[in-house]
């Protein structure tokens, strides 16, 4: 239990920075203090699912995110129907992405392939 609080903890604390805030910001955010929120990032201090959703929520991320081996894709389903398996696929690849720039390269390299 304590590797999950660990792994939970460093992915706030990736999500939190890939959006440039401080832990004052999120804790703020989140209605704790920022030494919580330096326990949740730090895995001493075990995370409630509502906590985990708020916090989730504040750093702009998918609640999904924390649990990888579900990975699912959970939005709501396209209005034009049921999104094909290869663009799932990259949905799912593109969300394991950690580094906020190598997301943005992606997209950068999407919007080239997708103009010509």
């Amino acid at each position: 239990m304590k590797f999950d609080n660990r792994r939970i903890g460093q992915m706030i604390k990736e999500a939190r920075k890939t959006r440039g805030m401080t832990q004052m910001g999120l804790s703020e955010l989140i209605g704790v203090s920022y030494q919580q929120v330096q326990k949740y990032e730090k895995g001493s201090d075990n995370i409630s699912v509502e906590r985990l959703k708020q916090i989730a929520k504040a750093v702009e991320v998918p609640i999904t995110l924390f649990f990888p081996a579900m990975e699912t894709v959970a939005e709501a389903p396209a209005a034009y129907g049921k999104a094909p398996k290869d663009e799932t696929e990259l949905l799912r690849l593109y969300r394991r992405i950690k580094s906020r720039k190598t997301k943005k390269a992606v997209l950068e390299l999407l919007k080239t392939f997708s103009s010509k």
